[in-house]
C-alpha cells in the first residue's frame, strides 16, 4: 500500500480511519452537525435520547453562530465534540 493511499484510508497522520461524510444521519432541526448513523446510535446508548437531543441542538447553534472557531468544524464529522467531559455534554446536562 502506498503512503498516499494509507493517508487517505487512515487519516492524515495514520490514526483512525476518516468518517465517510456522505453517510450521515439527518435529524430534524439539526442542520450542521455531522454524525454517522453508528455514531449517533452509540451516543444515544451512552447518554440517552433526551441528553443527546439537547447536546445536538447546543452544538448546532454554536456551529451556526458564525464564530471563527466554529467555522473550522462546519462540514466535518463532529463526533469528537461529544466527550463525556466536553463542553457540549456538560452544557446539555445543565440545560
Amino acid at each position: 500500500m502506498t503512503r498516499a493511499l494509507a493517508s487517505i484510508l487512515n487519516g492524515q497522520k495514520g490514526g483512525r480511519p476518516k468518517a465517510d461524510l456522505s453517510i450521515k444521519v439527518t435529524l430534524p432541526e439539526i442542520e450542521l452537525v455531522v454524525l454517522t448513523p453508528e455514531q449517533h446510535s452509540a451516543l444515544v446508548q451512552k447518554y440517552g435520547d433526551d441528553l443527546i437531543t439537547k447536546a445536538l441542538r447546543i452544538l448546532d447553534s454554536w456551529l451556526k453562530s458564525g464564530s471563527r472557531e466554529a467555522e473550522k468544524y462546519i462540514g466535518k464529522n463532529n463526533y469528537a465534540h461529544f466527550r463525556s467531559d466536553g463542553w457540549v455534554i456538560n452544557s446539555a446536562k445543565q440545560a
